[in-house]
């Protein structure tokens, strides 16, 4: 019982710390470089960000360093076949799970009407959120 209460406590703690890595004013637009595991860094574009779920689009592109400047026109999704990997074109995960992912803006965009047809096939199923 004492273990349950202390993990609990511990991923409460987890949530709130990572959560405060995500920008307080990080809205739709916002350009990314986001850790990758052992992979270095990558980028997200925000497509929304609502009280408690930040939907991004990730492109397949990985880098040693962490991006500085990139212009996401030169980006791909790429393929679920490519060799080198893929990205996602939505991806809702909550706050803190963002925040996990260390984001870093490096600037903002606006955002297309087609990159948001998967957050809009999200919304009209009630979908879930990787947390």
């Amino acid at each position: 019982m004492i273990r349950r209460l202390r993990d609990a406590v511990l991923r409460r703690i987890a949530r709130v710390v990572l959560q405060r890595r995500v920008p307080a004013d990080l809205s739709a637009g916002d350009v990314c470089s986001v850790a990758s595991g052992g992979d270095g860094y990558g980028v997200v574009k925000v497509l929304a960000v609502e009280s408690e779920t930040v939907h991004v689009r990730v492109y397949k592109e990985k880098y040693g360093w962490r991006p500085e400047r990139i212009e996401t026109a030169a980006l791909s999704l790429g393929s679920i076949h490519d060799p080198d990997g893929f990205g996602i074109g939505h991806l809702p995960l909550s706050r803190p799970e963002f925040g996990g992912w260390e984001p870093v803006r490096i600037n903002r965009e606006k955002v297309a009407d087609e990159e948001l047809e998967g957050y809009r096939m999200w919304q009209e199923s009630g979908g879930g959120v990787w947390q």
